[in-house]
């Protein structure tokens, strides 16, 4: 389908994040019907209890949907820096979600293990369409992993790595249930839920994590630092100097501010000129990305004010403080 002319690149980008979250929306559905249909028929509870996780799962994702949605609104008079963070809190109940499941998923396993419950034999149709769901969950997975990284979205990125958990889940459960009745060993399936809620554990406080760098305005990673270096490498023959360089993640959002240093005599409108160019270079690449460039004048207080730029790069992006360098203006 062909995208229409008047979409800007920050529409296009919500786009993918909105397709992303929906596919998930609808895997779940697709494998949650499976996982109900075939308990409730033959009567497993464990895989009642896991279409039940499965639909908790479904109705997160629309959550996760609608956070998306209010983080693609424009800033406003309430949220000035935009709407972005709303895509953290999304991720974050995301997060929640999935170490709930693992507590679930632990307090059964020890419960059974207490009771002596062992796992009924269950038909090999079911084992395949476990590992059906599997393998779908593992395609999709890495198709929501490949666009949260395209597109920056932490919540689409919590939607992955949430679905990633189901690859664990449904494959334990089909050879848990398998091994664990036809080789007569009762602790396997047990045991293997174990691990599945040890993997939702540390997939949680991954996500978490990456939430909490948002939340905490923590500065972008050093690749995209040194990108923001070769984006404005480019105009160094018309300033003397980038530096007070303050990054950090709001959802999809960069946001970077700069100071821009250029030589006394330069004009205000030819500076400001220079300024929307990088500006628009920065934003060429990274479409949801909001740049501030803020320009100063080299300081020519000091007769030996050239010495303070000789040897020195142009973008600055290591400094140990956004206001090391602001004595040469």
């Amino acid at each position: 389908m062909n995208q229409s002319p008047t979409q800007t690149p920050q529409q296009l980008e919500t786009q993918r994040r909105v397709r992303a979250v929906k596919l998930c929306i609808v895997t779940s559905a697709l494998v949650c019907i499976v996982e109900l249909a075939l308990g409730i028929t033959l009567g497993l509870a464990s895989l009642v209890a896991e279409g039940i996780h499965t639909l908790l799962d479904g109705l997160d994702s629309v959550v996760v949907l609608i956070a998306v949605y209010i983080a693609a609104r424009p800033a406003d008079r309430s949220h000035p820096f935009g709407h972005g963070k709303f895509e953290a809190l999304g991720a974050s109940v995301e997060a929640s979600f999935v170490i709930a499941a693992a507590i679930g998923i632990a307090y059964e396993s020890v419960d059974r293990m207490l009771h002596d419950k062992s796992p009924d034999a269950i038909p090999w149709y079911v084992v395949a369409a476990m590992g059906g769901a599997s393998v779908l969950y593992l395609f999709v997975s890495l198709y929501l992993l490949r666009e949260a990284r395209a597109t920056r979205s932490p919540a689409v990125y919590a939607e992955a790595m949430h679905l990633q958990t189901h690859i664990y889940i449904t494959a334990g459960l089909a050879v848990g249930l398998l091994v664990g009745a036809v080789g007569d060993y009762p602790l396997v399936d047990n045991l293997l839920s174990l691990g599945v809620s040890v993997c939702l554990v540390f997939i949680g406080l991954h996500i978490f994590r990456e939430v909490y760098r948002q939340f905490t305005d923590a500065a972008l990673p050093k690749e995209d630092l040194d990108q923001i270096a070769a984006l404005i490498d480019p105009f160094a023959s018309r300033f003397v100097e980038v530096h007070g360089l303050r990054t950090r993640q709001s959802g999809a959002e960069r946001h970077i501010e700069m100071h821009l240093v250029v030589l006394p005599e330069t004009t205000v409108a030819t500076a400001h000129a220079l300024g929307h160019e990088i500006e628009g270079a920065i934003a060429a690449h990274w479409p949801t990305a909001r740049t501030t460039v803020h320009i100063e004048p080299l300081n020519t207080a000091d007769a030996n004010h050239r010495e303070w730029t000789k040897d020195q790069p142009k973008v600055r992006t290591d400094d140990d403080s956004p206001t090391a360098r602001e004595f040469i203006h």
